[in-house]
């Protein structure tokens, strides 16, 4: 069973969370369709083949939105896909790019989107992911 259903985050600019955005989720198969919110047209990216109910990610601009210490944390399925990630973020200039980086365990890459929202992408191996994951918060990276 899936924990969650979607992620929404607030931004401040539409043009930029747009191409950044685009950038990002297309490393995990998700492709932009737009939606109507609450009475606005709204961007939303699901999975090329979608089906009702299956996760999606959005925003919402908010021109006042100021960030905070919250990360969300993308699910890599292999260390390949936080490479390729790491590299379409590069493309896009992601603010604070820190990685990829071994955590014993646990790899990853942490930045901002330009809207200073904290994000990482992650790959959990299958020993190791829980103590990776608090060198990683140490910033503590294995040789």
């Amino acid at each position: 069973m899936r924990l969650f259903s979607h992620i929404d985050l607030r931004v401040r600019d539409a043009g930029r969370a747009l191409v950044f955005y685009d950038a990002l989720l297309n490393v995990f198969g998700f492709r932009r369709v737009v939606t109507a919110g609450f009475g606005e047209l709204e961007p939303v990216w699901r999975r090329v083949n979608w089906k009702a109910n299956d996760e999606f990610f959005g925003f919402v601009v908010d021109p006042e939105f100021r960030p905070n210490q919250n990360r969300v944390a993308f699910h890599a399925p292999t260390r390949e896909h936080v490479d390729r990630a790491t590299a379409a973020l590069r493309g896009v200039d992601a603010p604070n790019l820190d990685g990829p980086v071994d955590y014993g365990g646990y790899y990853a890459t942490f930045f901002d989107d330009p809207d200073g929202n904290r994000l990482e992408v992650c790959f959990l191996t299958s020993h190791g992911g829980l103590e990776g994951q608090i060198r990683a918060e140490r910033g503590d990276a294995t040789q």
